[in-house]
């Protein structure tokens, strides 16, 4: 099967594309289409980003600002824009690769615990395109972007229609952003394809592999909670 009729099974009848996407161990086409689209998100969110706000924010979380004269904390606004930015356009570039693998082990070493025995390879193409609804909702969300010319990064899910977060009122504490912002449409859609996907790579029922895809689906959230607690964003 070829990487335009996986594409389009995998949203159209995703059993048969994901199956044949682990059996072909097709790996390298979603991550280049998920970091291409990453990339393009990037340079279209880092202009927006209001970065005086954010150093503003570190530095009252630190209490520092009072000690600080004008042109220092100028500096600190630049720094913060740089190290965004190169942070911002790293993470487009290296990060859908990463996650993917992250995933995959993940799920491989889950559904091993769970009496199963994946191949870590056909395990990583089903994570690969498993992900791709998260790209496209990336993709979706640049109309939004767009429309907003200063941006806090913090609250870009909050601007999705399709995520709890875009439900809750402005100023909500971190970790219930974090929280809501996981809970959205095309997160749903990404579980769903793992789980259809990793049952034909385990040989189990989709009901155990989606067992294991929403325990990894919960811890993962509990991470990003604690994240957001411990760093404010």
């Amino acid at each position: 099967m070829s990487t335009s009729r996986i594409l389009a099974d995998v949203f159209v009848s995703p059993a048969r594309g994901l199956a044949a996407a682990a059996e072909k161990r097709s790996i390298l086409p979603p991550i280049l289409i998920a970091t291409a689209i990453s990339l393009v998100f990037a340079a279209v969110l880092v202009p927006r980003v209001d970065w005086e706000k954010m150093a503003r924010a570190q530095l009252d979380r630190v209490e520092a600002s009072a000690q600080l004269t004008p042109h220092e904390v100028e500096e600190k606004v630049a720094t913060v824009r740089k190290l965004g930015a190169v942070s911002t356009y790293g993470g487009a570039a290296v990060g859908s690769a990463a996650v993917a693998v992250i995933a995959a082990f993940f799920l491989w070493l889950g559904l091993r615990l769970a009496g199963a025995r994946p191949g870590f390879l056909p395990t990583l193409a089903v994570a690969s395109w498993g992900l791709l609804p998260g790209v496209l909702a990336r993709l979706l969300l640049l109309p939004a972007l767009l429309a907003h010319p200063a941006v806090d990064p913090r609250e870009v899910g909050a601007m999705a229609p399709w995520s709890a977060a875009w439900f809750l009122p402005a100023g909500t504490r971190p970790q219930l952003l974090a929280l809501a912002s996981s809970v959205n449409l095309f997160s749903l859609w990404v579980a769903v394809l793992l789980a259809i996907g990793m049952a034909h790579v385990a040989q189990v029922s989709r009901a155990r592999a989606g067992t294991v895809v929403g325990v990894l689906w919960a811890l993962a959230t509990a991470l990003q909670m604690l994240a957001a607690g411990a760093t404010g964003a």
